[in-house]
């Protein structure tokens, strides 16, 4: 009996230590854990709110001059800006479209008045038209070349222009020779067609 009563004690005893320290340990613990709990309570109280991950959020741009809105990032292309001075090959190409526009006008009105002379001339043509090689075969033109269709009086006189420069009946002449030709009559005679008049 006093053995187990001996035991008893000895457990009781323990027991107790080991309560009492398990208080005092586990309230260091728990108070650091409060602590701690606090301080990051704290901590996130005081943090601005915000997304966590990511770039950060891009500033809008600002409205510039006429409603457009400015380029904030100077890694992106500016905008064109528009340039109302025309340069030199623009003034050119301008140039020479007055020209050709001007030579047009000048040479529709020749043909007006050519084909008035020819019906004048020639009035039992007058209502008929007519195929014209534009390089003339008797020139050394080829037999499938390009042609136009022509008033009948209006193509005599062509044909009378090519025979005053190079006549019927002999060989016909080189090719630098029969363009040259060509250009003469041409330039004197234009084919309606090519100057803007589709129905001669």
């Amino acid at each position: 009996m006093k053995r187990s009563r001996t035991w008893l004690v000895v457990l009781a005893l323990w027991l107790l230590a080991l309560a009492c320290a398990a208080p005092s340990t586990g309230s260091s613990a728990g108070a650091r854990a409060a602590d701690a709990s606090e301080a990051e309570a704290d901590t996130l109280e005081r943090r601005p709110p915000g997304p966590s991950r990511g770039p950060p959020p891009r500033e809008p741009s600002r409205p510039g001059r006429g409603g457009r809105s400015r380029n904030r990032n100077p890694l992106e292309p500016r905008e064109p800006v528009f340039n109302a001075e025309p340069t030199p090959a623009q003034r050119e190409a301008a140039r020479r479209r007055t020209e050709s526009a001007a030579l047009e006008t000048t040479l529709r009105n020749r043909y007006w008045r050519l084909k008035a002379e020819a019906e004048r001339l020639y009035p039992d043509k007058v209502g008929r038209f007519e195929e014209h090689h534009f390089w003339p075969r008797y020139l050394g033109g080829p037999a499938k070349g390009r042609t136009f269709k022509l008033p009948a009086p209006y193509h005599q006189l062509i044909t009378n222009a090519f025979r005053e420069r190079w006549a019927y009946g002999q060989r016909a002449p080189g090719e630098a020779r029969a363009r040259e030709i060509m250009m003469e009559v041409y330039a004197e005679y234009p084919i309606p067609q090519l100057i803007g008049i589709q129905d001669p």
